[in-house]
């Protein structure tokens, strides 16, 4: 009888323990019965106060810095990355419209990697058309801290190199109205903004400040087989807190999977169908950091129009997230 209560009280020891041990495990579980469980709620809006806002501010880069004399000279300023832009005379207007005149500062970014675009939201979508990318430029000009423009009737230079040049790719502008989603323009001002694919870099001559992006439009036929790739996530994964997108293995494309919220699923618009992908998934739950990912091929166009992809986030450091964000 003795050894029989030994035997007992050792499996529920045991079961407690396996309980308890179920805590420290990577993937995100709430306690059985605890009265504030995870956030499942989704949300009309983001605000800056949501820890998705706070997890977006936190992939951020800082874009290469400098300054130049705008008075009179032709400036040409070259980052590490290999872009290099070139600045006209007296290129610059404040917001009265205004000659700048002395030294201003210069804020660029050249954005070739798939990750790196995660990180700073700049997916390659034109209206949710899957676009292929040469390149995303950065270009912000300041003035004693404050954002000028360019002078009226004036472009600047930008030219970075890349393997294999295409002769296909187009001007685009970044369109940011929406803070939510970032789109792709095609060219504005066709008078203005014109894109060389020259035997080993790019040249643009833009009226444009800001994103900019070299890219051509993947879906040419509408013949394309197409397919809206759905993340299935477990409930706490939200719009607060969660960002998701697809990454395709051999195009430098990337596309973010927007916040359904009837359907309360992270959803891409229509992708060719017969691509590898990765579905990228990257979540803030209160101070901790998940990432998941799932490599797969999009499908041939189902009833329902979707192919669901099932990625589990586990948690990791946010160094842990960045270094595998620069391997994509």
């Amino acid at each position: 009888m003795m050894k029989r209560k030994t035997i007992i009280q050792v499996l529920i020891a045991g079961t407690v323990f396996l309980s308890a041990c179920q805590k420290n495990t990577d993937i995100f579980v709430p306690d059985p019965g605890q009265l504030n469980g995870p956030d499942t709620t989704w949300h009309n809006s983001i605000t800056a106060t949501m820890p998705v806002s706070s997890l977006k501010s936190n992939l951020l880069y800082e874009p290469y810095i400098d300054s130049f004399e705008v008075t009179g000279n032709i400036a040409s300023i070259l980052t590490p990355s290999g872009l290099q832009v070139t600045f006209p005379p007296n290129c610059c207007v404040n917001g009265a419209g205004q000659t700048v005149t002395g030294k201003v500062q210069v804020e660029l970014l050249l954005i070739k990697k798939k990750g790196d675009m995660i990180r700073l939201n700049k997916p390659t979508t034109s209206f949710d058309k899957l676009m292929v990318s040469s390149g995303q430029v950065f270009v912000r000009l300041k003035k004693n801290g404050q954002v000028v423009q360019l002078a009226p009737n004036l472009k600047i230079n930008i030219r970075y190199s890349d393997i294999p040049i295409n002769s296909i790719m187009k001007f685009f502008a970044g369109d940011e109205t929406d803070p939510q989603r970032f789109n792709w323009l095609p060219n504005p001002d066709v008078n203005n903004n014109f894109l060389i694919a020259g035997s080993q870099a790019y040249e643009i001559y833009t009226n444009h400040l800001r994103w900019i992006s070299g890219s051509y439009s993947y879906d040419t036929s509408s013949n394309i087989p197409r397919v809206n790739v759905v993340a299935e996530l477990a409930p706490y994964f939200t719009n607060a807190n969660t960002i998701a997108f697809t990454v395709f293995k051999d195009l430098r494309s990337v596309v973010a999977m927007h916040g359904d919220l009837n359907s309360r699923k992270f959803i891409t618009g229509k992708m060719p169908s017969g691509k590898a992908i990765t579905v990228v998934v990257i979540s803030k739950q209160v101070n901790d950091y998940y990432l998941g990912y799932l490599n797969t091929v999009t499908v041939s166009p189902t009833s329902t129009g979707n192919q669901a992809v099932s990625v589990t986030p586990v948690k990791r450091s946010l160094p842990d997230i960045l270094y595998y964000l620069s391997t994509l």
